[in-house]
């Protein structure tokens, strides 16, 4: 066994070491340091790890590895390597980082296997998570086609804002406010630059000077497959970062229609209505009320034949009965034959 194949299974190993100690750790002191907090926000985040405390560690472990792991894929974009050197004889330093990658998805397959029944789509996240992981491991073992595995770095940064916008979900954060507006837009920018521009115009720069024929054909048979599974996932991501942003605009733009509306007058009479600047006068209609007491329990829908000198009501009774006796008639008032009637 090679020296660079056993320093990847060392920094493999470190990676879920340090993965679970984060897990354990890290929410808890950050929990702790904001329960005499008053801020909204850190009440909500304690309450939420004192009902989920594990969605809540897997989360503040994602966005720590996401930062990290982004962070190593700007480093990776910078170096001269990356283009000189994009499909074999992959540099030892893109290696470790590489390896990183590899603990850091081996973990989260894990993870999310335990955690299924708290995360609704885990058998997609478990498929993902076994394709990167074997992918890397090909990369670690073969030493080639390390521009795949500095985009599949990059990444990372549109899962930090994915995770972002989760977690203020999670919280309650209006979806109407200001700053799970501005994270939708973040998260849809993000999406667009590093699992669109990026990808393709990296690729595109690498093919324009070296052939992926040049590899062997385990690492070329991934090359092919990374292009078109990540080709999917990355459209879904953009798919649901695109509705989201639309949800946000359109959910904004109705509460500022609500809120720029005229209000009523509250001087206007309340028998009147308004209809496209003219007046519609409402007039008070008579109302009945029989003394019969069977009559006034009749149903609404009751089959009561008002044409003859009897009442059937099937609905509450299945005999025959006179009409109830009026004696009590309110506003009985009616128009006069010479007074106009307004339309509208």
């Amino acid at each position: 066994m090679s020296s660079s194949i056993v320093c990847a299974l060392l920094v493999l190993s470190v990676t879920i070491n340090l993965s679970t100690g984060v897990y354990f750790f890290i929410a808890p002191l950050v929990t702790f340091s904001l329960s005499k907090s008053d801020n909204q926000l850190a009440k909500r985040l304690v309450k939420f790890y004192k009902e989920k405390p594990r969605l809540l560690r897997k989360l503040f472990r994602d966005h720590i590895f996401s930062i990290l792991l982004f962070s190593c894929g700007l480093y990776c974009t910078s170096l001269k390597d990356t283009f000189n050197k994009p499909l074999r004889n992959t540099p030892s330093t893109f290696v470790v980082f590489f390896s990183v990658y590899l603990g850091n998805y081996v973990y989260k397959f894990w993870q999310d296997f335990l955690l299924r029944r708290e995360l609704p789509l885990y058998k997609i996240n478990l498929l993902h998570h076994f394709v990167t992981a074997t992918t890397y491991a090909v990369l670690i073992v073969y030493k080639q086609n390390s521009i795949s595995g500095v985009i599949g770095l990059l990444f990372e940064g549109s899962v930090l804002a994915f995770d972002l916008n989760s977690l203020l979900r999670v919280l309650g954060v209006s979806k109407n406010g200001w700053l799970f507006f501005c994270t939708s837009s973040l998260r849809f920018i993000v999406t667009i630059l590093l699992r669109a521009i990026c990808p393709v115009a990296l690729l595109v720069i690498t093919l324009s000077s070296h052939s992926p024929l040049s590899l062997e054909y385990v690492p070329l048979g991934f090359f092919f497959m990374n292009i078109v599974f990540f080709s999917m996932i990355n459209g879904w991501h953009i798919k649901v970062s695109f509705e989201s942003l639309q949800k946000r605009l359109l959910a904004r733009r109705l509460s500022y229609y609500d809120y720029s509306r005229p209000r009523a007058n509250s001087e206007s009479n309340s028998n009147s209505m308004e209809l496209n600047n003219r007046t519609l006068n409402r007039t008070a209609l008579p109302v009945i009320i029989p003394t019969d007491a069977n009559f006034r329990l009749s149903s609404p829908v009751s089959n009561v034949n008002m044409n003859s000198d009897e009442v059937s009501n099937i609905a509450v009774s299945r005999y025959e009965r006179t009409l109830p006796q009026i004696n009590i008639i309110i506003n009985d008032t009616p128009v006069s034959e010479d007074e106009p009637i307004n339309q509208v």
